[in-house]
């Protein structure tokens, strides 16, 4: 099997099925699929083939998922880009990827022209109506008209290359993780396993479609035939009315927005959630009480996952079995973000490779069948992380005595003060209990008599406006419950942290900012 069968399976299976909801903008099944062959036959017909690459730089929209499978048909490689990037980051994306193509939806189109301007082919999401006929863009339902709807016959096997998916590049410019047919496809089986999915369920997509989230996503969430409901950002009053609505069981949210819809459902008048099974979220632990609240509100489900781009997004699940254990006084799982999934072998080395003992932390290798092959153009960087025992994440954590694994950092992000190595997610679990902080993240700083010190930076409760006060509670929580070597410098208050597209918090964002200005607390 590979991508583009899912949409030839399901039309067999389910024509008339809704597969795709936008707004006002339905797709069953049976478009989905004539729509990504049409596709397919058109990028053929131009003169791409089997292992070019496409760019894909498009908002959230019904026809991300046709794209994927249209491309895939064909053996086309797409390229994922975040929209929000710079025009010479797109150019970066573009040179090293080789891409051939692009298809970018109109409101991208003014921003990025200048990096397509010479591509052999430019489609156009929504080009005619916004922005008329040109010589450089073909309109994409232009182009899909006139294109044949017959399943195209291109010759391919599932170690195909299928999806490069670029990383964010906080250490120098983007390069491009390589997943293949395969890989994916074993990453939708482990998903629907863990989450235990049907084809009844009705999705909610909220992030972007551009990150390996969303392209898995795309895979996963409409593999057995589901429905996915896409809206093009995250706005929780639109989250709320279109679980009520539309009868959503499943959606994906970082903790920020579990937050936000929380806020509305705790202040608002009631609303009828009952369709809703599980939530499943990812970048951050969520905090019990935040936890307990949701399960209430919300009257569902709550799950964890940890992955990364590099092993297909997920490695790990906390079930909803541990959220209602953590409830009931689990302490020693609530810092931890699960266990392996089925298709995962999670393990955690030292500086030699070897294994070390439970509650030591290391560094943490994924061997799955998921994983990706490696980064594209980079057989160094490759060769480094991409091991035959499995991929090294340079993530720091431990596993306990169960096989819970607890993520301590990124080795990049661990803060090393007077000799000691400190973790910021040692700090930030103790300080998250406090009931009236909302989020925190601790960074390190330059410090002239220990090299680094830790800084905590907090996002207090909305009716917080002592922040004296909040700021010895807090204190006194570290110093009863953290070494000193651990304790936060000082705290730091903000209302909102600065945040990836999938939702990640960007510490080194915080960090330089905490660098460039004078402390104000």
């Amino acid at each position: 099997m590979l991508i583009g069968d899912i949409a030839t399976n399901n039309a067999r299976r389910y024509p008339q099925k809704r597969a795709l909801v936008d707004g006002q903008r339905s797709h069953t099944w049976s478009q989905v699929q004539e729509r990504a062959c049409r596709l397919a036959n058109f990028m053929r017909g131009r003169g791409l083939t089997r292992g070019d690459r496409v760019m894909v730089i498009a908002r959230n929209c019904i026809e991300w998922p046709e794209i994927s499978f249209g491309l895939a048909k064909v053996g086309l490689v797409a390229v994922p880009v975040n929209i929000r990037l710079a025009p010479d980051e797109v150019a970066h994306i573009r040179e090293d990827s080789g891409a051939q193509a692009a298809i970018v939806h109109a409101e991208q189109l003014t921003k990025f022209v200048g990096e397509l301007a010479d591509m052999r082919m430019v489609m156009g999401i929504d080009a005619r109506r916004t922005i008329g006929d040109t010589d450089l863009v073909t309109d994409y339902e232009t182009a899909l008209s006139h294109a044949w709807s017959s399943t195209p016959n291109v010759e391919m096997t599932p170690d195909d290359l299928a999806v490069i998916l670029y990383t964010s590049g906080t250490t120098g410019r983007a390069k491009g993780v390589m997943h293949t047919h395969r890989g994916l496809l074993y990453q939708a089986a482990d998903t629907n396993l863990v989450t235990e999915a049907n084809r009844s369920d009705v999705m909610l997509a909220t992030t972007p479609f551009f990150t390996a989230g969303g392209m898995v996503r795309t895979v996963s969430w409409l593999y057995l035939g589901q429905t996915m409901v896409i809206h093009q950002k995250f706005d929780p009053q639109a989250v709320i009315d279109e679980i009520e609505r539309s009868g959503i069981t499943f959606t994906t949210f970082i903790p920020t927005m579990l937050h936000r819809t929380l806020a509305i459902l705790e202040d608002g008048p009631p609303r009828d959630m009952s369709s809703l099974r599980r939530i499943s979220y990812g970048s951050a632990p969520v905090p019990p009480g935040l936890a307990r609240k949701a399960m209430d509100l919300l009257g569902c489900d709550l799950q964890q996952r940890y992955g990364l781009t590099e092993c297909g997004g997920q490695a790990t699940i906390l079930t909803p079995q541990d959220h209602r254990d953590i409830l009931a006084g689990r302490d020693s799982i609530a810092t931890s973000c699960g266990q392996e999934t089925p298709m995962c072998v999670i393990r955690v080395v030292d500086e030699n490779g070897d294994d070390v003992p439970a509650g030591t932390v290391g560094e943490i290798v994924i061997a799955s069948p998921a994983n990706a092959i490696g980064y594209w153009n980079r057989p160094e960087q490759t060769a480094e992380a991409f091991r035959p025992d499995g991929l090294r994440t340079g993530d720091l954590g431990y596993l306990d005595e169960d096989n819970y694994l607890h993520i301590t950092g990124r080795k990049t992000d661990m803060i090393i003060s007077g000799g000691f190595n400190v973790y910021p997610a040692e700090i930030e679990r103790v300080i998250a209990h406090h009931q009236d902080v909302d989020l925190v993240a601790v960074v390190g700083v330059p410090d002239p008599e220990w090299g680094e010190t830790p800084v905590a930076v907090v996002i207090p409760k909305a009716h917080v406006t002592d922040h004296a006060t909040l700021t010895d509670e807090l204190t006194a929580l570290c110093r009863s419950e953290l070494a000193g070597y651990k304790q936060p410098r000082r705290f730091e208050y903000r209302r909102e942290f600065p945040l990836g597209p999938a939702g990640k918090i960007l510490k080194r964002e915080i960090a330089d900012d905490l660098r460039s200005m004078a402390p104000q607390t």
